[in-house]
């Protein structure tokens, strides 16, 4: 009998709860249905296409936890039927700090136990005092110490040497030729440099300078040419180096043109230095519209004589030996023996008798004569005589 009676009451329980269960059944909302049925389908992943948040996996990859599959959730329900994922994965994954989102950089060695309103490392860094005053204006107008603006200037030194220094060395130098002007002669060469202006000087045999024309004709732009109008004079400039051309001049009074070959370096050289005419003195045969001298035989003007050119251009034969000239010598004369002549190299006038004669536009003459101990010139309208020390 009491067995019954255990058995009746536990059925009786039963049905009280399974009407219990019933009626809540019957009470949910039709949203919270919904949201329980859901969740209890397995996920359904996302269309083709769908915009993706950056580092947010899909709800439909295996093993993900509970806050993504709510997050997949919320992609395809109505923001009221969202489940909030557990407090204690938002603790895991954002860990709050005192200063919010910035304080994310502050030292992970901090710990949770941090009490909120404890300062971050970036806080107190910025909680220090500022410098003095007279340390910001040392900072402002002198931010280098002496030792590294000395450091700066040597830098700065040796930059500018670098940039300076070019692969070839420049020997400027000053000369003179005769120019032949015969068919079959070879035209005279202008050595010039990109950077390095030559001038040249157009005289006749007699010394006294010849005008051009016109202004002269270039074969190429590989060279910058200007004429001074009215003078002997032409400055030629190379724009570039290893380039080389032709150039027409005409002078005044002259049917041939004087043809000139200008080169500013050999391509298939490799010395490592060279010469460049700063200024070349071009000597024409006949006489200029300026020639003031008596007309001499042509036996008298050497004009082709290597040596008198030689001496002409300060640069004696080695076989030429220098006479002293007693007592103080007219300023520029010079006096050399070779073999059995003597050459002087003076710009006055002489007034003894003389074999050959060469001269150059700014003046100079050179003149062959005879061996004597003798020689009379005329400086400033007066007759000087000049005695030499001869062997």
């Amino acid at each position: 009998m009491q067995k019954n009676m255990i058995c009746a009451a536990a059925l009786f329980a039963l049905a009280a709860a399974t009407s219990t269960a019933a009626q809540q059944a019957n009470g949910a909302t039709a949203s919270q249905q919904a949201a329980l049925a859901a969740a209890a389908q397995p996920a359904v992943a996302p269309q083709q296409g769908q915009w993706e948040s950056a580092g947010t996996p899909s709800a439909a990859q295996p093993g993900a936890t509970s806050g993504q599959a709510t997050a997949a959730a919320t992609n395809g329900f109505p923001r009221e039927t969202v489940i909030a994922p557990p407090q204690q994965a938002q603790t895991q994954a954002f860990p709050s700090t005192a200063n919010g989102p910035q304080g994310y950089d502050a030292d992970p060695s901090a710990g949770a136990g941090q009490t909120q309103g404890t300062p971050s490392g970036n806080a107190q860094q910025q909680s220090l005092p500022p410098p003095p005053i007279i340390m910001q204006a040392k900072d402002v107008i002198s931010p280098f110490t002496p030792a590294e603006i000395r450091e700066l200037h040597r830098d700065f030194d040796e930059t500018r040497k670098a940039k300076a220094q070019k692969p070839v060395t420049v020997i400027p130098r000053i000369s003179s030729i005769s120019v032949d002007l015969s068919p079959g002669s070879t035209p005279p060469i202008v050595r010039s440099m990109q950077d390095e202006p030559t001038t040249l000087v157009f005289f006749d045999s007699t010394g006294a300078p010849w005008p051009l024309a016109a202004v002269p004709r270039m074969g190429s732009n590989a060279f910058a040419v200007q004429w001074l109008k009215g003078t002997p004079d032409v400055v030629i400039t190379a724009e570039s180096a290893y380039e080389s051309t032709g150039m027409a001049v005409f002078l005044e009074g002259l049917a041939t043109p004087i043809m000139i070959k200008l080169t500013s370096g050999e391509p298939d050289s490799n010395a490592k230095v060279r010469y460049v005419d700063y200024r070349l003195d071009l000597r024409i045969p006949g006489r200029g519209p300026n020639a003031k001298a008596p007309l001499l035989g042509p036996g008298r003007i050497g004009m082709y004589n290597d040596a008198l050119q030689g001496f002409l251009d300060g640069t004696p034969p080695s076989d030429a030996k220098t006479v002293r000239i007693e007592g103080e010598p007219p300023a520029h004369t010079v006096v050399w023996q070779m073999g059995d002549s003597l050459y002087l190299r003076t710009p006055l006038e002489i007034r003894s008798a003389f074999d050959q004669t060469m001269s150059s536009a700014d003046g100079m003459h050179v003149y062959k004569l005879a061996p004597t101990p003798l020689v009379t010139v005329s400086e400033g309208g007066q007759d000087v005589s000049l005695m030499l020390d001869i062997e």
